[in-house]
């Protein structure tokens, strides 16, 4: 008999060889043990089977060999266990065997990449960059780039941006200005949503039955400034179904300068179902606003709308700046789908002798003939209660359409006519570049 601790001692050993022999292949969890040998293999907790004799307060930790035995360790035995996808274990039995070579590693990176194994798959790009140092495919696929005649990595171009004044910003490598501006854009974003409580409150007292809250509101918008509240009031009162709201959103619009309100009142100027809000909506403008406005306005000469194009026209007409010809001019012609009805289809009769039928009242053939010879005296009554209308089909299609508008804005903008004639206008423009 050996003692105790002797039968220990060669317990581990016996553990160690076997994981030896095992390690080459088994795809699994590491177990390592306290003596410095290795258990890799499928870990299980508990034990899957109640061990004769066993004390229920003590710990084993139960390896699944690739044999399929199980392999019983005291826990007191164990230092720690590693628990590890299976692609990595065969990883590492597949690095061991590979053959040191160009070829060899690079049918491995690919092995790395289709098991999504990344660490491992630069392990062996970059082993593939010491036996080759100009590799493309693995300078490529460690993400380097080509300056010159130099290879750069991604840590290394951060360090270089980094060191030219870029900052680190949110994972992105940007410039200071970058950074500021999109500081500012989320700061404006978050006091702007500040506003949207404020004008729905308002909103709310202006159409209820409260008269001083109504007076409160009025007043509250008349005093309102900060453009940071324009996205609220576009969104709560330009989009209200009573024109009123709609007007004071416009008054309010009206007393903002700059940029802000643009956007917000040529939409009204150009879709609003009150003309005398379109009319009050343009005239808010400051002439800085109108010439800030012109490009908006162009892009409205493309509208699926032709009332839209038309509108746009007039706008740029009254805004006096010359740069918008060459838009209205790709406008003077434009095409929009409409829908028409389609007509039903001629129905052809044929007289009994084999002619054709043709009766303008819609009597049968032999009917008429009959009341025209006077063989009906008394008249004939049709019912046609039981005759079906046939049902009008309607179709969507594009016609090409001439505006007159837009050829008044030229002759405003140019002071020429060249009428519809586009390719004129165009050889016009371009002697006046």
């Amino acid at each position: 008999m050996f003692p105790a601790t002797t039968h220990r001692w060669l317990l581990s050993l016996w553990f160690a060889g076997l994981s030896l022999l095992a390690s080459a292949d088994l795809p699994a969890d590491v177990v390592k043990l306290t003596d410095g040998g290795e258990i890799r293999g499928l870990v299980k907790f508990p034990a899957a089977k109640p061990r004769k004799n066993q004390v229920a307060e003590s710990e084993e930790v139960v390896v699944e060999s690739l044999t399929g035995a199980e392999i019983v360790v005291a826990r007191e035995q164990v230092a720690f266990i590693t628990r590890r996808p299976r692609a990595l274990e065969e990883y590492e039995s597949l690095a061991r065997r590979v053959a040191d070579t160009i070829d060899g590693r690079w049918q491995l990176a690919e092995w790395c990449r289709q098991h999504g194994l990344t660490q491992p798959r630069k392990e062996q790009l970059q082993r593939i960059l010491e036996l080759d140092p100009e590799h493309k495919p693995a300078h490529y696929g460690l993400g380097h780039r080509r300056q010159g005649t130099t290879w750069t990595s991604p840590d290394e171009e951060e360090a270089q941006l980094l060191a030219a004044g870029y900052v680190r910003y949110k994972g992105r490598i940007i410039t200071t200005l970058e950074r500021d501006l999109l500081e500012s854009n989320t700061t404006r974003h978050r006091e702007q949503n500040d506003w949207r409580p404020k004008i729905r409150l308002w909103l709310g007292w202006l159409t209820g039955r409260n008269a001083p809250r109504r007076a409160d509101a009025v007043a509250n918008f008349r005093e309102l400034r900060d453009p940071d509240a324009v996205p609220a009031i576009v969104d709560f009162l330009l989009g209200d179904a009573n024109v009123e709201v709609r007007r004071l959103a416009v008054q309010t619009l009206a007393q903002f300068e700059g940029q802000p309100p643009i956007p917000a009142l040529v939409r009204v100027a150009l879709s609003d179902a009150d003309p005398t809000l379109q009319t009050s909506a343009f005239g808010a403008f400051t002439a800085e606003q109108r010439a800030a406005a012109v490009p908006i306005i162009e892009r409205a000469l493309r509208d699926e709308s032709n009332l839209i194009v038309r509108r746009a026209a007039i706008l740029l007409g009254k805004c006096g700046v010359r740069q918008a010809i060459p838009s209205l001019v790709e406008a003077l012609a434009t095409s929009h789908k409409i829908r028409v009805p389609q007509a039903p289809a001629f129905a052809v009769g044929f007289n009994r002798d084999g002619s054709q039928g043709n009766s303008s009242s819609g009597l049968p053939p032999d009917v008429e003939a009959a009341l025209r010879t006077g063989q009906l005296p008394n008249g004939a009554v049709v019912d046609n209660s039981n005759v079906r209308t046939p049902p009008v089909k309607w179709v969507t299609v594009r016609v090409p359409l001439q505006n007159p508008e837009v050829l008044d804005a030229l002759r405003t903008l140019s002071q020429q006519d060249f009428g519809y004639d586009q390719r004129a206008w165009r050889l016009w423009w371009q002697a006046q570049l």
